[in-house]
């Protein structure tokens, strides 16, 4: 039997991972959709709503959050610096600290994790 050494620190699997670039996707669509009554493409000049710099910032977020969360649920996961340098994490705040982090980023509106329409099945659209 081969030993696998690094899968002790493997904390989540694949379809994990594929569930959270989905939703990240998903949250990043949104993220770039103009308000509503407003156009995509201004008449006027025909300048964008959102550009693809913002729609990696976007994606890159979302995922980092989902990321985040999921690390501080766990426990035992440290966070990385990337959730440090692009949502403020707190790296040295308490677990009240944590906790009142991750609650404004839920009132900020953060994307629900999953979208049903967006990721049925074809033929299988909830009503």
């Amino acid at each position: 039997m081969k030993c696998d050494p690094v899968a002790s620190v493997r904390w989540f699997d694949a379809e994990q991972a594929l569930a959270w670039a989905l939703q990240s996707y998903y949250a990043a669509c949104k993220e770039v959709e103009p308000p509503p009554g407003q156009p995509f493409v201004d008449p006027e000049d025909g300048s964008l709503w959102a550009g693809k710099g913002g729609f990696l910032f976007a994606f890159h977020s979302a995922l980092t959050l989902r990321l985040s969360l999921a690390a501080f649920a766990r426990g035992d996961v440290e966070p990385c610096g990337s959730a440090t340098e692009i949502l403020g994490w707190p790296g040295d705040a308490d677990l009240t600290e944590k906790v009142a982090f991750f609650e404004r980023l839920k009132m900020a509106g953060l994307p629900l994790p999953e979208n049903q329409v967006n990721n049925a099945v074809t033929g299988e659209i909830p009503e």
